[in-house]
């Protein structure tokens, strides 16, 4: 059963869903919260900008929940990408404001994360070959 699963990837959907999960925390907390200064890459990010550069976080899960859900070879880079663009800014977030047990523990287990997903990427591998893609159907050459 377990090698099944691992197979199919259902604990990498499982970790879709909760990013939806988180998405949808995201907009919640951004409603709710409205003047609340985002800190990114060690700068606190207040007034009327404020709101639209927050929107880049459920943004973010949303797209990522559903690569994992679906399992989309470009879902792979774009959490590892956005995985590393939240590890540097909470490094210069603890550079600038100093140490914080809380963004320490978010570092650690992002990195964690990405380790385990890196480790998964076969699953994210496009079944079908670029070269495969781009081939005619049929064995006719068309000018």
């Amino acid at each position: 059963m377990i090698q099944q699963t691992k197979r199919r990837g259902v604990d990498i959907q499982l970790f879709g869903a909760l990013f939806v999960l988180v998405g949808l925390l995201d907009m919640l907390i951004i409603e709710w919260f409205p003047a609340y200064g985002l800190k990114l890459f060690g700068v606190t990010i207040a007034g009327p900008m404020a709101y639209v550069v927050k929107l880049h976080s459920p943004a973010a899960h949303f797209l990522i929940g559903y690569g994992f859900v679906f399992l989309r070879p470009w879902a792979w880079g774009l959490v590892m990408a956005y995985g590393g663009f939240g590890l540097a800014s909470e490094l210069m977030n603890q550079w600038q404001f100093g140490f914080h047990p809380l963004r320490t523990g978010f570092m650690a287990t992002t990195a964690l994360f990405l380790c385990y997903v890196a480790w998964r990427r076969v699953l994210f591998a496009d079944p079908v070959p670029p070269a495969a893609r781009l081939a005619s159907s049929s064995g006719e050459v068309h000018l």
